[in-house]
This record gives C-alpha cells, sequence and structure tokens, in this order.
C-alpha cells in the first residue's frame, strides 16, 4: 500500500526543493540550476528571473560568466523542443534522450526546403568550417556563405546542436546570440556517451529529483516524450522509484524512493510571497498544475498551449499574476481575489524589488484585480476579449 501525503505537505516540499521557501545561498548557481530541472530560456530574461526568485545574492553577471565563461551551463534545445539552460554534466542526457523528437522536426523543415539530410550534412560541415573557432552571429554566418539557399541550415544548426549559444549581442534581455561549434566550445563534452534509453532513465531520475512527486503524464509533458518511453524509463531505473498518494489529488504520483523519506521529515514552513517569470521551471513542470493553481482561475493563468503567464504566489499557491507593460517602466498585479493590507504590502515590496532588477527608473506599481475580459494571450501578454462572454478553452 502507498503511503499517503496531504497536499500542503507536498507542495512545501517541492518548494524547497525548488529553492523557493529556502532560497539558495552562496554562488553555485550550476547547482541551483541542476536543483530546479533546468531554466526555460525561449525568452531572454526568464531564466535571470528564475534564479533571481530562488538565489539571495543573484546577480546577472554570475550567469553570464557560467553560460559563457566557465561554460559550466548551456542553452540547448531538449524537452518539448523548447529551450532550457541546462548543467554542463547533463548535455549528453538530454540530448540523447530528446534526439528522436528533434530530429525529426527538422527533418520537417528539411523536407519543406527541399533538402535531403545529405544535403544538410554537407552544408553543416561547410559552415563548421567556415567558421573555425570564431563567434559568429546568424545574419553574418549567412553573409559568408553568400547563399540564401543555406540560410534555413544556419537557422537549424543551433538546434540541431551543432552550434552553442553564446554571448548576446545586446543586453542581457537580447535574444540575438553569438554562436560557436558546439564541438570546439564543448570539447570535452561526449553526446554520444549514453544510449536513448539509459538517457532517457537519468532524465526521468533528474525530473523526479526535482519535481517530484508527479504523475507518468507530468513526466511525459516535461520532457516531451512516449507514455511508452516514460514507463520504460520508470521501470528501469538505477535509483529505486516509489508511488505514493496525494490526500486531495488520488494515487499514482511516482517520486525516488530516497525522496520519500525526507518527505516523511519535512517540516513545512510559511512560504511567504514570489512573484515568478513566465515559463518558470516549477510552474512548468507539470501537465495538471491543479496543485498550485485553482481549476477555475487555470484560463487566467495559462494559455491555449499550457504556458505559464508571470505569477503571484503566496504560501506555495497562484494568486495572481504580473505584467510588465511594453515600456519597461511599470509592473502590474493582478490578483483573483481581494487580500488583506499586510498580503497587500509584500506582494508591493516584492514587486518593487523585481522592478530594480528590471532596471526600470523609478519602480511603478500597480496592484489591482484581473480584469473579466482579459486573458493570456502568450505566456508574456494578456489579449482583450471581444466577447467577454466567450470562455477561454482549456487546451493543456
Amino acid at each position: 500500500m502507498s503511503q499517503s501525503f496531504s497536499l500542503a505537505q507536498v507542495n512545501s516540499f517541492v518548494l524547497t526543493r525548488q529553492h523557493l521557501s529556502r532560497p539558495a545561498l552562496g554562488s553555485d548557481l550550476e547547482r541551483t540550476v541542476r536543483d530546479v530541472g533546468g531554466l526555460h530560456s525561449t525568452s531572454a530574461s526568464v531564466p535571470y528571473l528564475s534564479l533571481r526568485a530562488r538565489h539571495t545574492t543573484f546577480a546577472k553577471k554570475q550567469l553570464q560568466r557560467a553560460l559563457y565563461e566557465k561554460r559550466s551551463l548551456a542553452k540547448v534545445l531538449c524537452m518539448r523542443n523548447t529551450l532550457f539552460i541546462l548543467p554542463k554534466e547533463l548535455l549528453p542526457v538530454a540530448y540523447q534522450a530528446t534526439k528522436k523528437r528533434r530530429d525529426a522536426n527538422i527533418a520537417r523543415y528539411l523536407r519543406h526546403y527541399g533538402f535531403t539530410r545529405q544535403d544538410y550534412e554537407r552544408a553543416v560541415a561547410a559552415t563548421k568550417e567556415l567558421m573555425g573557432t570564431a563567434a559568429l552571429t546568424a545574419a553574418e554566418m549567412k553573409g559568408e556563405l553568400r547563399d540564401s539557399h543555406l540560410d534555413i541550415v544556419v537557422d537549424l544548426m543551433p538546434n540541431d546542436w551543432q552550434l552553442v549559444r553564446g554571448r548576446p549581442r545586446g543586453s542581457w534581455r537580447s535574444n540575438l546570440h553569438e554562436y560557436s561549434s558546439f564541438q570546439v566550445w564543448f570539447s570535452d563534452v561526449d553526446l554520444l556517451s549514453l544510449s536513448e534509453e539509459a538517457a532517457q532513465e537519468r532524465l526521468v531520475q533528474h525530473y523526479l529529483s526535482a519535481l517530484g512527486p508527479a504523475t507518468e503524464k507530468d513526466i511525459a509533458w516535461w520532457a516531451g516524450l512516449g507514455k511508452k518511453a516514460i514507463r520504460r524509463a520508470v521501470v528501469g531505473a538505477s535509483r529505486p522509484i516509489a508511488e505514493i498518494e496525494i490526500k486531495e489529488l488520488g494515487a499514482g504520483f511516482l517520486m525516488l524512493e530516497e525522496d520519500v523519506k525526507l518527505l516523511i521529515d519535512h517540516v513545512s514552513a510559511p512560504t511567504g510571497v514570489a512573484l515568478l517569470p513566465s515559463l518558470d521551471p516549477y510552474i512548468m513542470g507539470y501537465k495538471d498544475r491543479t496543485r498550485f493553481v485553482d481549476p477555475i482561475k487555470h484560463h487566467k493563468v495559462f494559455d491555449r498551449a499550457g504556458n505559464a503567464l508571470p505569477t503571484v504566489w503566496h504560501d506555495g499557491q497562484v494568486i495572481g499574476v504580473w505584467i510588465e507593460d511594453g515600456k519597461r517602466a511599470c509592473i502590474e498585479v493582478l490578483l483573483f481575489d481581494e487580500t488583506d493590507s499586510q498580503l497587500r504590502g509584500m506582494i508591493e515590496e516584492q514587486a518593487g524589488n523585481l522592478s530594480l532588477f528590471l532596471e526600470h527608473n523609478t519602480p511603478d506599481i500597480r496592484i489591482g484585480p484581473y480584469p473579466d475580459d482579459v486573458y493570456p494571450k502568450t505566456p508574456f501578454s494578456l489579449g482583450r476579449k471581444s466577447e467577454p462572454s466567450v470562455q477561454e478553452e482549456n487546451h493543456d
């Protein structure tokens, strides 16, 4: 018979694992990134904001140093064909575990543009020879090649792990990267050191260490892998995996057996207020978000693809969202329900600190109710409903 735990106990445990109730101390960013499962990096600012919420002494230059000088972290396309920042030692795991889906996506592009795989591989070799050890933007590479027919090859090479995303041109918010040869940048990394099955087993264990307990559906959604692959990885895992029950959600939740003992001994504590960015690893770690979002509020937090807006948290539950205005001068906090003056003051303080981190000239914090006539248009913006009575579909 599986052991049973309350949702409050489980949420408190995972928040601690995610460094959201007990922020990481010191300057070991690599450990923090590993502990949370990796940082979503579709938007350049998101990993900085995720680390700021978890690291007591975080400064932007620390992440830049780890990515571009120490090269202990890397920004790569992996789970769900999404950009993640991962520790260097996890690169072979992520590469092999997600390679089939990534290859299939690249093959669709090649067919669309009339390339064979052999054409692509020849063009990749020619591009890498031209680059040598240089760091170039995509536009610079295309200019050097002088063949517009090869532009798609340059665009695909970072997603195929042929190129690594290096330092951006511009500010910390910029997605305009320089690119270098992956083999040159990580000359000591053997991406083929694991088989696909071994890599998927390691990936599942990595996920459960960061975000367990979770269901197989949660793991499959996060990893972008099929149910059969996840079941095989769970059964074949070198670290024993146990099944537990969450009283409010039911049975079928998996976690590392070694962590069950830690969950039993875990002492819950209030987590206060946190403002997390869109696509934060915690809120994006599960297919079913019932554990921390009231189902009737789901459509206020997630877009149709299941991607989360920036969120406001209190004691482990989402109580609203926040948006930075288009001029990057104001933070607007939209709350689902009325709050007392003490909680409002805590939110205002956290939003003010966030505004300083975002480098606003003068913090401008506006707190109000979540309007009935808006919806999550993208993970970074709200749209206005043309007909307020229309209900958003849940495609998650």
